[in-house]
């Protein structure tokens, strides 16, 4: 279930969505950091042509937040001699940022600043179409971002990156067709007759990519906010995708069970996805096998305690004897 925070940000995901398409993609310049305090060390600017910035967007309310913490304090002592800063970003109140900070400041091993009303949320987690806490950027020395994504690939991204064997066109292409479908699925959203011929049109554009056919019907099913999702279609390019794979892969296996559990098929689906744990080789895909079990297993007990509740209030007050 979602916290108050990422129910916040996905409405204001909704709200400008209409206006920036979600249109912000890799290699594109890194807006300023709007800040409205800086709660550990000193303001930094991301375009200064100096270092390697990680922006990190969480919430002291999101339990995968705090857990974060061990994590880029070790990458900022990791990377610090290569000239990577790394700054922790929360859309939340000043205060309660600080007193989270002062409880677990040892902890903490790089800067921590809080957003000026909405403003670096919506610059980077809005304008590329991103609503889960926590995700990560990393802007470049010549001031363009050069990835983004869960924390679960910061590790090897910065790596590449400093080593200097970073495929930043590869990651450019890839990027453009996450922009694509992040189009689709504000039309999607807005109810717009425009989705159903951008849809079709991504989808033959994905015809012979087994990955693309696969990461294209997760967004389609992963995006629970929308009320006029086309499973449907996220269905058809899986199907498309399993024509062309020799075998069954992770990506396939976990993508099936999202959308059978987004159909209302929530058992079959969650059985499906964690079958795909016996396949999943490195710690990198058991993390993803992971995330989307964690996804699903939090809807599935909202939905039921949320159902529990609603038969209790039907029932009424219980009278005494």
């Amino acid at each position: 279930m979602m916290n108050k925070h990422a129910i916040l940000l996905v409405a204001l995901m909704a709200c400008l969505a209409p206006v920036s398409s979600f249109a912000a993609k890799v290699g594109d310049p890194a807006a300023p950091l709007a800040i409205k305090q800086w709660i550990k060390d000193s303001p930094v600017d991301v375009r200064d042509g100096k270092n390697i910035y990680v922006l990190e967007f969480w919430a002291a309310a999101n339990p995968a937040s705090r857990a974060s913490i061990f994590k880029l304090s070790e990458l900022q002592k990791k990377y610090e001699d290569k000239g990577v800063i790394v700054v922790g970003i929360s859309d939340e109140p000043a205060d309660k940022v600080l007193n989270y900070v002062k409880m677990v400041d040892n902890q903490i091993q790089y800067s921590i600043a809080v957003d000026d009303e909405h403003k670096t949320t919506s610059s980077y987690m809005v304008a590329y179409g991103q609503s889960r806490f926590p995700y990560a950027f990393i802007v470049g020395k010549d001031g363009k971002v050069l990835w983004h994504g869960p924390l679960a690939g910061l590790d090897q991204a910065l790596d590449e990156i400093t080593a200097g064997r970073y495929d930043l066109q590869k990651m450019m292409k890839l990027d453009a067709a996450r922009a694509e479908v992040d189009e689709y699925r504000t039309l999607a959203r807005a109810g717009d007759p425009k989705a159903g011929e951008l849809g079709r049109k991504l989808l033959a554009a994905r015809t012979n990519d087994v990955a693309q056919l696969c990461s294209f019907a997760l967004r389609i099913a992963a995006d629970s906010q929308n009320t006029n999702r086309d499973l449907a279609l996220a269905g058809e390019a899986l199907d498309r995708a399993e024509k062309l794979a020799p075998a069954k892969t992770i990506q396939l296996v976990v993508t099936r069970g999202v959308v059978l559990f987004e159909s209302g098929k929530q058992a079959e689906g969650l059985a499906l996805a964690k079958q795909a744990l016996d396949l999943a080789k490195s710690e990198k895909e058991k993390a993803f096998v992971n995330m989307n079990l964690r996804a699903m297993d939090e809807r599935k007990n909202a939905e039921d305690k949320r159902k529990s509740a609603d038969e209790k209030g039907d029932q009424g007050p219980i009278k005494g004897k």
